[in-house]
């Protein structure tokens, strides 16, 4: 009687164990969903800051473009000035018409890019301060996790060095039978008998096994289920 009574303390310091580690997993969503809100905003701040550069490219280029054709028209005028006849006249109007087209195509492009890298500087901006407002949101709620989660480990450090106590008033081998149960994922290892039956799966128990665990002497294994058997007295 007395192993089984130290098989159950042993059992109750595990099942205490269990629950804190229950407590302890439970903070995982609730880090999750703090990080997942905060990527969101950081991954929209890297689409807009891709767009944003490609845009800025653009806008730089034809500017230099629009300098270029420019100084085109101005060349074009000056050679229009210069001109003896009235074919050289007529060809330096025509590369300057087409010169000032391209401009004006140009500058209206020009327009569209530049509306479009102050919507999308906007919308940074506007992303960085949600970035700030988030983290700061979540300054306090990560605070809080943080001091639950540090509880909860101190909690756990005593609980386990309890268990380990009282791990030491069990039978080595019928410690290394439970460990080994448990191991397999089982929270209840040391289960009653429930009348003629396994108190975990309920299946019958034969006579002479139900005996030996009614006897006192015995801590029958469950062929069904695994579990550790004993009489409750």
């Amino acid at each position: 009687m007395s192993d089984l009574r130290a098989l159950l303390a042993l059992q109750d310091d595990d099942l205490a164990i269990h629950v804190l580690e229950q407590r302890l997993a439970a903070l995982e969503p609730r880090i999750r969903e703090l990080d997942t809100r905060r990527q969101r905003i950081v991954d929209t701040m890297e689409r807009q800051s891709t767009a944003l550069q490609a845009e800025e490219k653009k806008q730089a280029f034809l500017r230099d473009k629009i300098a270029e054709h420019r100084e085109l028209i101005a060349r074009n005028q000056a050679q229009l000035d210069a001109v003896k006849t009235m074919r050289q006249a007529t060809a330096a109007a025509a590369q300057m018409d087409q010169a000032k087209r391209i401009v004006a195509g140009e500058e209206s492009d020009l327009h569209v890019i530049t509306r479009r890298v102050e919507e999308l500087r906007a919308g940074r901006a506007a992303s960085t301060a949600d970035l700030e407002a988030c983290e700061a949101e979540q300054a306090t709620a990560r605070g809080e996790v943080a001091t639950e989660r540090a509880s909860i480990d101190g909690e756990l450090a005593v609980a386990r060095a309890t268990r380990d106590e009282t791990a030491k008033a069990v039978p080595a081998g019928l410690r290394s039978r439970y460990d080994r149960i448990r191991n397999a994922k089982r929270v209840h290892v040391v289960v009653a008998l429930n009348a003629l039956a396994c108190g975990a799966c309920d299946t019958a128990i034969p006579m002479q096994r139900r005996h030996a665990m009614m006897s006192g002497t015995a801590i029958e294994l469950c062929e069904a289920c695994g579990v550790l058997m004993y009489h409750a007295v």
